[in-house]
């Protein structure tokens, strides 16, 4: 029967496999839908958990109450409990008023020091002690303390008993209240005032100031007689009769105070005791360095106010005491802080220099009538004749907020939760609620330089906390960013062009029996887990790399010249034997050159040591010794090797030798130009680094420097070695998807199987290259274990390869644990984290972009 005539089986797909489609069809709809659902929720909660960062500081609600202060003269400070509810007021005329902070009504009134006025006065910005001047020439310290006790109901009086949740009464001159949890808690205001402290001139004393330093009590004193002092008061108890006795000693700073001392106005001392600064009502300041009490010297004297005709009418500190702000009669605010430039020349060694931060913008010519520092933060208000009130964030040098009052301030208090101000003024005290969210971070903060304190120059800064509540938080994200691109530029360096080589070598070079082999061992190395690599790095290869450094350095050359030289050593064995030890014999040889680069870099590295840094790599690298020719040859040896490479290329190689001498005589050839090509290039290095050094170009300072122990280095080799075997096995998989035709056609054409393999096998598998660095460089970016452990894990800016850093992964695992939730530092770490996610999002599309061009190329073959 012929086979039109055979009846056709009808072909039908089981019922199984078609469910079997339709599930595993479904499963990857899901799983694909469900996979960029994930993803956009996570980017859309770190973009909801950040956006909170950029909002703009807010009044909530604004109410004035009527004084209920029976005196008529101006109020000098006021404070208020953390609760807001305790007001104490001080007033010219030396009276104390408690009152209740949301009623204005007043519990108590006296006079602390009787008939003794106050003549100056100074009031902490964080603490509990104040400090008046009287006109008999003493001062006196005194403690202004809120206490809170709670009281058991049972035994609380009636009409404290029947309190509600939330309610508060006034009660002993303080204020009760019941608070959410059913408790009674009274708040007291205490006021304990020290014996007087009598001063070397019996003159009135005009301005004073206080602080407590690790090194002691200091204060400082300008009388009417012109008297300018730094006194350093130390307190001892007797340990039987508990008395405690006070000395006293200090500078006198009268004789290098500027002539007209006698008519400054403020005199304020720095946080540690260690600079003194005296103001004058026409703007100068005088900078006084105190840190030596026998031997005070006059820094300079600078001008705070930028307009001539104005007159300096507050010079107060912000919390820390590191900066102060001056404002003056026409409105004018600045804020300065001193800093320690690189030299001054005439001036104290190591005496810093009164520099300006910020001109905060008032909108006003009237007078600066008072200024308050938060106890927490950089926070400054400041209020104006015109009744204007406003709310700065110094660091950033922006306005937040700004309210119009009744009349203008007397004296203004930040409270300690900073969700409020309160501003007193004549006849009235003004309470203004307000959420600044989180002023101490905008954009120009994270990506742009800050004027910090301390700095002479605005820069970029990480330093999310310190062991003081007067710390200055730092939080630029710019470090972070280039600590990860650091730190992925030299892992890359080392893992990339070792990895494409080894895929290179095992798809077109090796012996198939080992091919499958090699493969397998090279993908275990995937299996070691980050934190291990990070481990190994910090504790094992980070310490022996320091000890051996000069060989660390010399193995970086020696182990590929040892290989280059095995490759031209290698032809020049005979043609039949070089083809019968074409397997593990020649595998093996490659092997043996690694433990000979790394022999001679141990016998080379004291030798380059003694003549290249000067016998001490570590203190060469710090400056400390040496010249710059031999640091500059190291440095050039890379690049003139490879001008030096090219340029040989072009020249002309010789006729080929037939017979079965032509490959040993090749390789004669190619071992002569070797040589030859490594003396010139040591040769053109030499020169080049012996012209740089006689220009004055020192390479310290740049890529290489310091010597850090946790160092770039380190984490390179490291990092390097935990990419090396992603990108080899895509590297190998796209190299042996090269169809075979092409090669064999491309050998037997006559090339080469190096040529092959550079000029047909890599373009042709370019897309799958690209793929393969791309998924290592991601890799290398998202890494946090390595670098957390062997980068050193400081914010550091600079390209030196010796030093640490810290990454944005690292700093995510660092600090999150430790961050207070909703605070800026916690959505600063998020916004890290949606940078991070920014760089790797931009990264895979400009690389699927790049690899959708060399399929195209390749597809036109």
């Amino acid at each position: 029967m012929s086979q039109l005539g055979r009846k056709q089986r009808k072909r039908v797909t089981r019922r199984g496999a078609r469910i079997g489609e339709r599930l595993a069809k479904a499963a990857i709809t899901v799983g694909g839908i469900g996979t960029i659902v994930a993803v956009s929720l996570i980017f859309a909660f770190l973009v909801w958990t950040v956006l909170p960062l950029f909002w703009d500081a807010e009044v909530l609600d604004s109410t004035a109450f009527a004084s209920s202060s029976e005196g008529s003269d101006p109020v000098l400070a006021i404070g208020v409990d953390e609760e807001r509810e305790l007001l104490w007021s001080w007033s010219k005329d030396g009276y104390l008023e408690v009152a209740l902070a949301r009623r204005s009504k007043a519990l108590r009134r006296e006079r602390p020091f009787g008939e003794r006025v106050p003549t100056s006065s100074a009031f902490p910005i964080a603490g509990d002690r104040a400090i008046f001047g009287f006109d008999d020439g003493t001062v006196q310290v005194t403690r202004l303390e809120y206490v809170s006790n709670y009281l058991e109901l049972e035994d609380a009086p009636p009409a404290l008993a029947e309190l509600e949740p939330g309610d508060v009464r006034a009660f002993e001159g303080g204020v009760a209240k019941r608070t959410e949890v059913g408790q009674l808690r009274l708040t007291q205001l205490e006021f304990e005032p020290t014996e007087p402290i009598p001063l070397s001139s019996q003159a009135a004393v005009r301005s004073v100031d206080q602080v407590f330093a690790p090194t002691g009590h200091f204060i400082a004193t300008l009388q009417d007689d012109g008297s300018l002092a730094l006194s350093r008061v130390r307190e001892t108890k007797h340990m039987i009769t508990r008395k405690i006795k006070r000395s006293l000693a200090g500078a006198d700073l009268s004789s290098v105070a500027p002539q007209d001392i006698a008519d400054a106005k403020f005199v304020r001392v720095a946080g540690l005791g260690n600079r003194l600064f005296v103001g004058w009502e026409d703007g100068r300041v005088a900078h006084f360095d105190v840190r030596d009490l026998d031997d005070p010297q006059l820094v300079e004297v600078v001008d705070c106010l930028p307009n001539s005709d104005a007159t300096l009418t507050r010079l107060d500190w912000l919390n820390g005491r590191a900066t102060l702000a001056a404002g003056d009669s026409q409105g004018g605010l600045t804020t300065w802080f001193s800093a320690r430039p690189e030299s001054i020349k005439g001036q104290p060694d190591g005496a810093s220099m009164l520099i300006q931060a910020h001109v905060l913008e008032s909108g006003t010519g009237a007078a600066v009538t008072a200024l308050a520092c938060s106890p927490r933060t950089r926070l400054l208000a400041a209020s104006f004749a015109d009744g204007k009130l406003r709310l700065y964030q110094s660091t950033l040098g922006s306005e937040l907020l700004s309210e119009d009052l009744d009349e203008p301030a007397q004296a203004l208090v930040v409270p300690s939760k900073q969700d409020a101000l309160l501003a007193r003024g004549k006849a009235s005290l003004a309470s203004i609620e307000i959420n600044l969210y989180y002023p101490e971070v905008d954009l120009a903060s994270l990506f742009l330089p800050v004027p910090y304190e301390g700095y002479t120059a605005p820069k970029h800064s990480w330093e999310s906390s310190a062991g003081t509540d007067d710390f200055e938080p730092k939080l630029g994200l710019v470090p972070l960013v280039f600590g990860t691109l650091k730190a992925t530029l030299y892992s890359m360096l080392f893992g990339a062009p070792l990895a494409i080589l080894a895929a290179l070598y095992t798809s077109e070079f090796m012996h198939a029996r080992l091919r499958a082999s090699v493969k397998s061992t090279v993908e275990l190395m995937a299996s070691l887990p980050s934190v291990v690599l990070g481990f190994l790095a910090a504790l094992v290869i980070a310490p022996y790399v320091q000890s051996v450094l000069p060989a660390a350095l010399t193995a970086l050359f020696s182990v590929p010249l040892a290989i280059l030289a095995g490759a031209y050593l290698w032809q020049l064995l005979p043609a039949a034997r070089a083809v019968r030890w074409s397997g593990w014999q020649r595998f093996l040889a490659i092997c043996l050159t690694l433990p000979v680069g790394v022999a001679a870099a141990m016998v080379l590295g004291p030798v380059l040591e003694a003549f290249v840094f000067g016998g001490d790599a570590e203190a060469w690298l710090d400056g400390r010794g040496g010249g710059a020719t031999g640091g500059w040859t190291f440095l050039l040896l890379p690049m003139v090797g490879v001008a030096v490479a090219i340029g040989f290329g072009f020249l002309p190689k010789g006729k080929s030798v037939a017979g079965p001498d032509g490959r040993r005589e090749a390789g004669r050839s190619g071992l002569v130009r070797f040589l030859l090509g490594g003396l010139l290039t040591l040769s053109l290095a030499l020169l080049a680094g012996f012209m740089l050094n006689r220009a004055g170009i020192d390479p310290r300072g740049g890529l290489v420097d310091t010597y850090v122990q946790r160092n770039a280095l380190i984490v390179g080799f490291a990092m390097g070695f935990a990419i090396i075997p992603i990108i080899y096995t895509l590297a190998e998989d796209a190299l042996s998807e090269v169809p075979s035709q092409l090669r064999e056609g491309s050998l037997g054409a006559g090339a080469t199987q190096w040529q092959t393999a550079v000029r047909i096998v890599i373009p042709f598998a370019m897309s799958g290259l690209f793929s393969a660095v791309m998924i290592g460089l991601g890799r290398a970016v998202g890494e946090t274990m390595i670098v957390l452990m062997a980068a050193g894990n400081t914010a550091l800016m600079d390209l030196n390869i010796f030093n640490g850093f810290r990454t944005l992964s690292a700093n995510i695992a660092t600090e999150m644990p430790e961050a207070v939730r909703g605070s800026a530092h916690y959505r600063t770490l998020f916004l890290a984290a949606l940078v991070l996610f920014a760089m790797t999002f931009v990264l895979n599309t400009a690389a699927e972009l790049v690899r959708r061009h060399f399929r195209k190329r390749t597809q036109a073959l």
